[in-house]
């Protein structure tokens, strides 16, 4: 039986960022088996290949002048004929944008990622017979920043934060792609404010095995 291949293109919390991470020492991450993707491909079982294609800072459309590389727009299109043939293409991006230096709202954020799910249908060649699939994550909303590593990158975007699931779903409905919102089950760290600790990505992983089974079957 041929595995049904799902993309996940994601930043950070797809790559397993610890929280505990203070920018000092050497950055740690989640083994394979705790991070939300690995959680879902163990309950999925063999019939499932989840490709993780999280990366640090990862943003929508923006290039980053201080993390170069980071620009999803760039990337989203390779990334899809590299994993190819594909049966789904997850987009969990835009967390990033909401770092002070790119000054953007949380509509312009939503704008960015209908560029990705935009680019992701009409590369139809990456997908199989199927047809292009897309299932946009809106991500969970900051938490508290205040004395986080992350405080100054971050300052005073909690509040946008809150509204990117409004905004993302309407791009969903907009494509007429599927759409979860990840900020419904999990909740960012209150130790950074930003990513997630095992237990969310174990939550996170159980309910998104479940709407990757109900998508694909």
């Amino acid at each position: 039986m041929m595995k049904k291949n799902v993309l996940v293109f994601g930043d950070s919390n797809t790559w397993g960022w610890n929280p505990a991470n203070n920018l000092v020492d050497p950055i740690t991450r989640w083994d394979d088996d705790v991070r939300w993707t690995g959680v879902a491909q163990a309950l999925l079982g063999d019939g499932y290949n989840i490709i993780n294609q999280g990366l640090n800072g990862r943003t929508t459309v923006w290039d980053d002048p201080i993390e170069e590389y980071r620009c999803g727009k760039d990337q989203i299109v390779p990334a899809m004929d590299i994993a190819a043939p594909l049966d789904l293409v997850i987009i969990f991006v835009g967390t990033n944008d909401l770092k002070v230096r790119y000054t953007v709202s949380a509509q312009d954020i939503a704008n960015g990622v209908g560029i990705l799910v935009d680019k992701a249908l009409h590369q139809a060649g990456a997908f199989g017979a199927g047809g292009p699939k897309v299932l946009l994550i809106g991500p969970p909303a900051l938490g508290p920043i205040e004395n986080s590593v992350f405080q100054y990158m971050f300052e005073g975007n909690v509040e946008k934060s809150k509204h990117l699931g409004t905004f993302y779903e309407g791009v969903a409905a907009t494509y007429g792609v599927e759409y979860f919102d990840a900020d419904i089950v999990v909740h960012s760290s209150a130790e950074d404010g930003l990513h997630l600790q095992d237990d969310q990505h174990l939550i996170l992983g159980e309910a998104l095995a479940a709407e990757i089974k109900r998508i694909l079957g």
